[in-house]
């Protein structure tokens, strides 16, 4: 795969990770990740806590949000130059420059404002459907026989147009209008934001108690490094080896217990992330009229969950208490007996002495 050039790297840069669009008003957070200010004020409106979505660092008090203004101009500059690039013009106005503010999907044509006013005012155009401008209407066309795609084939999960339920494959499927499978999924798709919230909110609640556990399991750790100090102190001189021994068995300890910690709150940060995308995809559709700009994005969203991952994240670790007991119970004489043991096989006459 090619790397990334420059400007799509600047680009990416320049997207908030919550809605995945281009900043709007982006505010930057003490630990230097940036949002969209309404998307973290959305985010922080009914929450218990403050963090930042990407490192999650945490904040004691709600932290006061300002516009970054050189991001805001940035992002700004970016935006004009995507707007060029995807402008939909006029379709009446043959200037070639006039931008269109609203597509006329019976029409299939784009107006701009002057030309649109017959859509507003003429009543025999009143069931005319208007959305934002639609720069290729192709794809709302079906591939095989060029006609607009109006129906949903609940055999084949796919959308079709009139001649495809007549003389094509989907011939004797069962099929619906577009309006009717959009208001049916309209609602699943609502049940499904709020499951995708949930279980966000489980991977939150899962890190937070990870992330107690690793702190108690350094706390105490450390209060035993410090027993283990204090009482190998006495015999210094004679037990300076053994001490060194006792330590790194307890370090090797430490290294396997804060390793699986880490490893958890790595997964479940993954999967955090994956589900604040799915949650921002979803509540996109959630108010989208164009019922298959809905189908297409609903489709291709099942289509991303139904991937197979390599493998599941297991269940979160937690704190090996019977290990860090088994630590707390063993004092410097175990330790020392037990190096002395290794020493005496390895040196008999050293160890004899």
């Amino acid at each position: 795969m090619a790397s990334a050039t420059p400007s799509e790297s600047v680009d990416s840069e320049l997207r908030c990770s919550i809605c995945l669009g281009t900043f709007v008003c982006p505010s930057t957070l003490s630990c230097g990740h940036s949002f969209c200010l309404r998307c973290l004020e959305a985010t922080w409106e009914t929450a218990s806590s403050f963090s930042c979505l990407q490192c999650r660092a945490t904040f004691p008090v709600r932290p006061q949000l300002k516009k970054n203004v050189a991001l805001d101009n940035l992002a700004e500059q970016l935006r004009v130059r995507d707007g060029m690039a995807t402008a939909v013009l006029c379709d009446n106005c043959g200037d070639d420059q006039t931008p269109a503010v609203k597509t006329c999907l019976r029409c299939e044509m784009s107006f701009c404002a002057t030309h649109l006013r017959p859509h507003l005012e003429n009543p025999r155009l009143s069931d005319h459907v208007l959305v934002a401008p639609i720069a290729n209407l192709e794809e709302r066309r079906c591939r095989e026989h060029s006609e607009e795609l109006k129906f949903y084939c609940t055999v084949d999960s796919s959308l079709v147009c009139s001649t495809c339920t007549i003389a094509g494959e989907h011939t004797g499927h069962k099929v619906l209008t577009l309006k009717k499978e959009h208001e049916t999924r309209k609602t699943r798709v609502g049940e499904e934001t709020r499951a995708v919230e949930e279980k966000r909110k489980e991977a939150e609640e899962s890190v937070k108690r990870m992330e107690v556990a690793r702190k108690e399991a350094q706390e105490s750790l450390a209060g035993i490094r410090g027993r283990i100090t204090v009482k190998f102190a006495r015999l210094r001189k004679a037990l300076d080896e053994d001490e060194k021994e006792a330590l790194r068995c307890l370090a090797v300890k430490e290294r396997e217990l804060l390793s699986r910690i880490d490893e958890d709150i790595t997964r479940h940060k993954r999967e955090i992330g994956e589900l604040q995308a799915a949650a921002a995809r979803l509540r996109a559709l959630q108010h989208e009229r164009d019922s298959l700009a809905f189908l297409q994005g609903h489709l291709e969203e099942m289509h991303r969950r139904e991937i197979p991952k390599e493998s599941a994240p297991p269940p979160p670790t937690s704190l090996d208490t019977t290990t860090i007991c088994s630590l707390e119970k063993m004092d410097a004489h175990q330790l020392w007996t037990q190096t002395q043991l290794a020493t005496a096989s390895r040196f008999p006459r050293i160890s004899g002495r």
